[in-house]
Parts: C-alpha cells; structure tokens; sequence
C-alpha cells in the first residue's frame, strides 16, 4: 500500500487547531493509502496521540515568524523517518478536509513527468503577474523579478514524491539560512521560497484553489475541499505576530520595483493582449 506522511506544526497556541484536522483527515485523506502524520508540536498529549500512525515530533515552539519561516529546518530533523514514505505532504494548522481527497486528486502524476504538488493561491490565481505578491528584495534568496512567473502558489499546502519534497526541504533550508546570516527575512517567509523554487520548474503538479479555500469565502468557482479555517476564530494574531522582524526594501529598490511593477503591466496589456 501507499504510504504517505503529512506533516503538520502545532507549537503553542495552534495546537487547538489539530483535533479537528486530525478528525477530518481520518474521514478524508487518502483512504487508499497509509496515512502517518508527523505532528512536531510542544505539547504534552494531543488528540489521537495513541494512533500508531500519529508520530509526536517533540518540537519548541518559535517566535513569529520563524516557525513558518524554519519550517523546511524543522521537517528535515524527521528525514530519515521520511525517507520511509512514497510520498510527504504539508498542511497548514488551520486546514480542514471538506470531502474525500483521492489519490488521483492529489498525488504528482508521474506519467505527466510531475514530483511536486502546489496549490494556487486563492488571491491571485485569476490576476497577472505583475500583481503577485512574489518577493521583489533582489537581497532575498527567493526574489523573483517582474515579469516572470505564471503562478503564485500558497504555502499552506504542497508536498509530493518524498526524494523530491526533501530535496526542497534541503535547497529552501539552506536559502533560508543564508539570508538569515544577511539579515533577510522572505518576504511571505516560507511562501515566497516555495514560488521561487517552481519558478523555472516544469515537474510540479499545479491544484486550484479548491485545496485551500479560505474560511468565510463564497465567490470562488471552485468547491471547498480543503478549508482553511479563520486563524481569528481560535487565537490573536496580532498579538502573536507583535515585534515580527521583517526585511525592509532600500529606497532605491522600492524604486526599482515600482517602475519595473509599471512597465510589467503595460507589457501585458497592450502588447501581449494585442498579439492575442
């Protein structure tokens, strides 16, 4: 059988999160595989912990936003268990399965030449490029320049072949570092390394929307399958995220980024529409 890790972060106060992950992914996921989760949390006990399947990674819990921004570090303290397992995917702390998730739904197809699984994000996968939100800090190891880039994808669900999902763990953990010894911080921290990772890929599976559809949102033409719960419904995040180091763009960069941003959009929209 299949055997599939999903890997999920629960340090302090997003454990309240994982109950009712947990329970819906068992209704859920992949019921034709072997499902193991890899929860790295802080806490004492969770919900399910007795499962064999459920692998509690004893994990301290990080300051905003180094436990989105070290996640690849924190997953690759588990890559020899991983290496275990035909296929590894992530899921955000406040996901929630809406309905039965299939094999031919969400693994990479091999026969398309495909290892890697990314979900379009819901707030741009309808706009050009010029006006996604990509990581524009030349300084930054996940800078992608205006006018390239056919997706922006989310980070809150990826994963795919285990060689190949560890192989980003590595090359983004290694990013990630180097720019924290210049004293950069991505600008979407995770986010922005896995865009900038697929930017001139070509063997990655690309999901709608569908697989990670925001709480309360209703004008999307795609059905909910995976839920991404209102963080504001469980805890503060502006209190959690209070004093968040971030990288700040030199005036002369802003600049830059601005006329490139223009000139990007002009492109598309008078010479690229008229070619069409």
């Amino acid at each position: 059988m299949t055997k599939v890790a999903a890997l999920y972060i629960a340090t302090g106060r997003y454990t309240v999160f994982w109950p009712e992950f947990y329970e819906s992914a068992e209704k859920y996921l992949l019921k034709d595989c072997e499902v193991h989760y890899f929860v790295f949390t802080d806490a004492a006990t969770l919900p399910g912990g007795d499962n064999p399947r459920v692998h509690i990674c004893a994990q301290e819990a990080y300051s905003w936003p180094f436990a989105t921004l070290r996640r690849f570090e924190i997953f690759l303290k588990q890559e020899q268990a991983l290496k275990a397992f035909d296929y590894i995917f992530f899921f955000n702390a406040n996901a929630e399965f809406m309905q039965p998730v299939t094999r031919e739904m969400l693994l990479p197809r091999a026969e398309k030449g495909e290892h890697l699984l990314v979900v379009q994000h819901p707030s741009f996968y309808a706009k050009p490029n010029y006006e996604f939100t990509y990581d524009r800090n030349p300084r930054s190891t996940a800078c992608i320049p205006y006018g390239l880039g056919k997706y922006y994808v989310c980070g809150g669900v990826n994963g795919g072949e285990a060689a190949a999902f560890l192989q980003l763990c590595h090359t983004l953990d290694a990013r990630i570092r180097r720019d924290l010894q210049r004293n950069v911080i991505a600008l979407w921290h995770d986010e922005s390394q896995i865009n900038r990772y697929i930017l001139f890929r070509k063997d990655f599976r690309v999901l709608t929307p569908a697989f990670c559809y925001p709480e309360g949102w209703d004008h999307l033409p795609f059905p909910c399958i995976i839920r991404i719960r209102s963080k504001a419904r469980y805890i503060d995040i502006p209190a959690l995220r209070k004093d968040a180091p971030e990288t700040k763009l030199s005036p002369a960069v802003a600049r830059w980024n601005h006329f490139a941003m223009r000139t990007a959009r002009w492109t598309q929209n008078h010479i690229f529409k008229k070619g069409s």
